[in-house]
């Protein structure tokens, strides 16, 4: 009788674990996406292919040369002021002092209201352009039917196949050519 027992409590304990594993991959299959459903892009090889972006890193390149150049103009006439006030007599050098102390001031005022004024105009266009590539990616996957597309930055492995970047990119150059992207 003792061995009928212990066979019963046996099969208890195993009902008590496969139940559960059994609901659970259950709920897991109903819950998963094949592969199919499941695309991944590489936003950084996207940024670098996509025409709008080239272009607005190009005219960012430039501004900042342009403001690097002013920058350095500024810098010049402070280092020239300076070299000539060695040159002065002791009253003169003193206001000449205080007008490189001014220009010191003024010119980092423009560096530092030069940069954060890039800097939120970057972000600003950043934000434009990671709107086109939702809308971009949108379309893609409407086409391929896909449910999800996820940056490579957030996959640890995916399997051959399921890499759109050079859709999207073909996709946001096709739209850039055209205008604007539509939402």
């Amino acid at each position: 009788m003792n061995d009928f027992n212990d066979l019963n409590e046996h099969k208890v304990d195993n009902v008590r674990f496969i139940l559960p594993t059994i609901l659970l991959g259950l709920f897991i299959s109903g819950c998963a996406h094949s592969p199919a459903d499941i695309a991944i892009i590489d936003i950084e090889s996207i940024f670098k292919n996509y025409k709008k972006s080239q272009s607005i890193n190009e005219r960012f390149e430039k501004e900042t040369l342009s403001l690097e150049t002013k920058g350095q103009e500024m810098l010049d006439e402070i280092n020239k002021l300076v070299k000539e006030s060695e040159l002065l007599s002791e009253e003169t050098r003193r206001e000449r002092e205080s007008r490189i102390k001014e220009k010191s001031v003024a010119l980092e005022a423009f560096r530092r209201g030069a940069m954060k004024d890039l800097a939120e105009r970057r972000y600003d266009e950043y934000q434009k352009l990671m709107n086109d590539v939702r809308v971009a990616a949108g379309a893609v996957g409407q086409r391929r039917q896909l449910k999800i597309i996820l940056d490579t930055s957030s996959v640890v492995y995916s399997a051959k196949g399921v890499e759109v970047t050079r859709e999207i990119i073909e996709e946001l150059n096709s739209r850039f050519g055209k205008g604007s992207i539509k939402k």
